[in-house]
């Protein structure tokens, strides 16, 4: 979710009523720890530094203990190590996934993460691996949660399935028969009719939803309203949302990181509009602030029968 999962992002999803726990955009232990000036904005706590977790990647034990201990003492409800990251350049490095080639480090990197942040919860984002391996995740999982990790985020697919590939969920309910801790399931939840299959396929349990966010900020709130109501309309003015959307990108990113947070957040947004692959397309690849954001707004003031959105997934 880099790029994605700022604090301007969490306010947005907070306004429309939050979720449970939010989780930071990635970041690097080792950036952090050499000092950037753009630190202050990756660990920024808004909306709630409570509800707040900063998943950290990184490459040695010493920096992302470090690094885990910091985060720790902001008055965050924890830090979760990412060991699922299968990104090439963060892989080759021997960050992500790349962990997960080595249980006993993953194990030893835990145990001193627990102890360097304290009362804080400690968590662990997992794939299923290189490839399909049931035995091996499970053993792998065992030892994280030995070595003290709280609970487990699994994104149930293999380093190199993208994401057109089905989650496969079957996964996260073997580890959940199979640990003590809770298991968070991660992947391909879109809408009520996915939430109800995975859970289905998965028994109850946490959920994670992260790029389904993206599209709509408005479905935490939608999905608690179906769930508790069952069929309901939720309806949301789209143009006020990416108004709004802009207005906390600017007040919460420095102004180096707005081209690349807009046009991320366009990709996906656009996925409402009835034809905006292409809007979408264009403005994704866009390297101009200023351009993605009148662009937006404009398509929305000469297409005003777009702006209201009714949520129906």
């Amino acid at each position: 979710m880099a790029t994605l999962t700022h604090a301007g992002f969490r306010v947005l999803i907070g306004e429309f009523g939050g979720c449970d726990l939010y989780f930071s955009e990635m970041i690097s232990a080792e950036a952090m720890i050499g000092g950037t000036r753009y630190e202050r904005y990756y660990t920024m706590g808004d909306p709630d530094p409570r509800r707040l977790v900063y998943q950290v990647v990184g490459y040695t034990q010493e920096r992302i203990v470090e690094a885990a201990s910091r985060l720790a003492q902001t008055g965050a409800a924890g830090v979760d190590l990412n060991m699922g990251c299968s990104a090439p350049h963060i892989v080759r490095k021997g960050g992500g996934i790349a962990w997960m080639a080595d249980p006993d480090a993953a194990a030893r990197l835990v145990e001193r993460a627990r102890e360097a942040v304290g009362d804080r919860s400690l968590s662990v984002k997992v794939r299923l691996g290189a490839t399909e391996d049931p035995e091996g995740l499970v053993d792998l999982c065992r030892a994280l949660e030995s070595a003290g990790a709280d609970f487990i985020t699994l994104h149930p697919k293999t380093r190199k399935q993208s994401a057109g590939r089905p989650a496969r969920w079957s996964y996260v309910r073997l580890l959940r028969e199979k640990l003590t801790i809770p298991v968070i399931g991660n992947g391909g939840v879109t809408g009520e009719a996915t939430l109800r299959s995975r859970l289905a396929e998965a028994g109850d349990g946490g959920v994670m939803v992260g790029r389904a966010a993206a599209r709509a900020p408005w479905i935490f709130a939608y999905l608690r309203r179906r769930l508790r109501d069952g069929r309901c309309e939720y309806r949301v003015d789209l143009a006020t949302v990416a108004r709004r959307f802009f207005t906390l990108l600017e007040s919460h990113q420095p102004p180096d990181f707005l081209a690349t947070r807009a046009a991320r957040f366009a990709s996906y947004f656009t996925q409402n509009l009835a034809f905006g692959h292409a809007l979408g397309a264009r403005l994704g690849a866009s390297r101009s602030y200023e351009r993605i954001r009148e662009e937006l707004l404009a398509y929305f003031e000469t297409h005003p029968e777009t702006r209201i959105h009714v949520e129906r997934g």
